[in-house]
Parts: structure tokens; C-alpha cells; sequence
């Protein structure tokens, strides 16, 4: 019986038919690759932040809806960070009270917002 699958897998003999998953990318200070970053859980160095950041924001989007910490603070310590989420959260549920034409909410949340600035 002819096996048409064996013909078939010589048939890249030779060629690099995937490249890009036999050259994984590193950082370039500790050459860690990110596949020893999914093994151990720990990077190498800060600068692996840098290098494997799209990957790194990815998971942390899947994982956690957001790239950003949005959990608890210490009152003390962060009051300027509390006020600037507050700010940019303001702004957010303004854009999507004018872009559902909610301007009466827009507006409320505006003075609120300009209440913080001043």
C-alpha cells in the first residue's frame, strides 16, 4: 500500500519552515527567553519588563481584564495616585455618558471632575 503521508514529510527536508519559534526572542541583558520566564515565573532582570512586554501585557489582560493596578493603596502614601485614578476614571464615564448622549450625566460628572482640578 503507498503511504502518501511519508513522501509528504520529506518533502520540507531542508527547508526552516518555522524560524521564528526555533529563534526566540531574549532580553538582552540576562538573556532570558520568555518561554524560561513561563517555566520559572520569575524574569530575569528589569529589563525583561521592556523586552517581553507585549507578551507580558497580553497575559496580564487575560488574566486580569487590565494591564494597570487598580487594587487598594496606602491612604498615606499614594493620595496623589487616588486623585489622578479619580480623575482619569472621571474621564471615562464622561466619554461614555456623551457617546450614549446621557449630557445630563456628562455634565454632573464634568463639575465633578472640575471640582478635583481645582
Amino acid at each position: 500500500m503507498y503511504d502518501l503521508f511519508s513522501d509528504f514529510s520529506n518533502f520540507f527536508d531542508g527547508f526552516d519552515v518555522y524560524p521564528v519559534y526555533r529563534q526566540e526572542a531574549r532580553c538582552k541583558k540576562c538573556g532570558m527567553s520568555y518561554s524560561e520566564f513561563q517555566k520559572n515565573g520569575r524574569l530575569g532582570c528589569a529589563e525583561c519588563y521592556e523586552a517581553f512586554s507585549t507578551p507580558i501585557e497580553t497575559t496580564l489582560r487575560r488574566i486580569h481584564g487590565n494591564a494597570e493596578h487598580r487594587g487598594k493603596m496606602p491612604q498615606t502614601a499614594c493620595a496623589g495616585i487616588s486623585k489622578k485614578r479619580k480623575i482619569e476614571d472621571l474621564k471615562e464615564r464622561i466619554a461614555k455618558a456623551v457617546a450614549a448622549e446621557d449630557y445630563e450625566t456628562a455634565a454632573n460628572l464634568h463639575k465633578e471632575l472640575k471640582s478635583l482640578d481645582a
